[in-house]
């Protein structure tokens, strides 16, 4: 798997890109990567295109950009065992930049044309229901279609994914683990803690 920090790196083919911060890479961030791969491997088996599958995510946690340094959420595993996980779901590329500017002051329609379809030469985009991305997280699935539509990009919004009847999140997962619930945080990440 490609391991780059640069959001204007520019694959050789295009792309299938799953969207998501992928804190502890748990089965609903699963679900995303693994629609992501499939729709490039079954393009390359059904079309003969080469088409790479992507994942683009952070170095760190997005919203600790603006929590003070007491409040800052620790991620649910290193950055090395992420990509480890990511590598280990059949990934090419993943771009995985600091949650900086100019990044992180980029629109959402900015981020979407620019960086996902013109740099990384996004065919299909997948995402979770909730996904929300761009300059103060104003984009979102609905934005993310409309403007995919007009592209002629596809794209796969990814419904919750649950657990005894509890959606999946990376902040149940840490409301388990503080409450001692290793069991219930190991079926939710897929994978050991």
């Amino acid at each position: 798997m490609i391991i780059t920090e640069d959001i204007f790196y520019t694959p050789a083919e295009p792309t299938a890109i799953a969207l998501g911060t992928f804190d502890g890479v748990h089965i609903g961030h699963r679900a995303v990567i693994s629609a992501a791969v499939e729709l490039a491997a079954s393009a390359r088996e059904r079309e003969g295109e080469g088409l790479l599958s992507a994942v683009f995510t952070f170095a760190d946690l997005p919203r600790n950009a603006f929590l003070p340094e007491e409040r800052r959420i620790p991620a649910l595993c290193s950055p090395l065992r992420r990509a480890e996980l990511i590598a280990e779901l059949g990934v090419d590329i993943m771009v995985c930049p600091k949650f900086a500017s100019p990044l992180k002051d980029m629109s959402a329609e900015d981020f979407i044309n620019d960086i996902l379809i013109c740099s990384l030469r996004a065919r299909h985009i997948v995402c979770g229901y909730d996904h929300r991305f761009g300059a103060g997280g104003m984009g979102d699935a609905e934005l993310l279609m409309h403007i995919c539509r007009r592209a002629g990009v596809g794209v796969t919004i990814v419904p919750p994914v649950t657990y005894n009847g509890r959606r999946v999140s990376s902040t149940d997962i840490r409301a388990a683990l503080s409450e001692g619930d290793t069991e219930t945080a190991r079926n939710m990440l897929g994978h050991e803690i």
